[in-house]
C-alpha cells in the first residue's frame, strides 16, 4: 500500500527507522491549477497542433470502421505519420488505401506538410 510522506514518516518515527529526507520533501507542493498551467505551456496543449487535428478528424479520415481498429502513434520529422493497426490484414488493406488516406490528410488544417504515410502492425 502507497502512503503519503506524512504518513511514512509517523511509521518510520514508530519504529524507530530515520525519515526519508529528498529534496522534493524538502520544497512545498505546487497547487494544482498553477501545475496545469505548467503543463500547458510546456506541451502547448491549447495550441492548434496537427496531432490534435489528426485526432479530431481520424473517424473523417478512416471511416468508423476502420478508425476503430487504427491509431496513431507520432508524427516523425514533421512530415511522416505512423500508425498502428490491429493486424497484419488490416495493414495490407490500408497500404492499398494510402494515397487516399494521405491526400485526406494533407487536406486537414495544420497537416499539409505531412507527406508520408507508415502503417506498422
Amino acid at each position: 500500500m502507497k502512503f503519503s510522506k506524512n504518513v511514512e514518516d509517523v511509521i518510520a518515527d514508530f519504529r524507530g527507522l530515520p525519515r526519508t529526507v529528498t529534496a522534493s520533501s524538502r520544497r512545498d507542493p505546487t497547487p494544482l491549477d498553477n501545475l496545469l498551467v505548467i503543463l500547458e505551456e510546456r506541451y502547448k496543449l491549447e495550441k492548434p497542433s496537427p496531432e490534435r487535428s489528426l485526432v479530431d478528424n481520424w473517424e473523417h479520415i478512416f471511416g468508423p470502421k476502420l478508425a476503430a481498429r487504427c491509431n496513431p502513434i507520432r508524427i516523425k520529422d514533421d512530415r511522416t505519420l505512423v500508425v498502428s493497426v490491429t493486424n497484419q490484414t488490416l495493414r495490407s488493406e490500408l497500404q492499398f488505401m494510402k494515397r487516399a488516406v494521405l491526400k485526406k490528410v494533407q487536406a486537414l488544417e495544420y497537416c499539409e506538410n505531412i507527406t508520408e504515410l507508415v502503417i506498422r502492425s
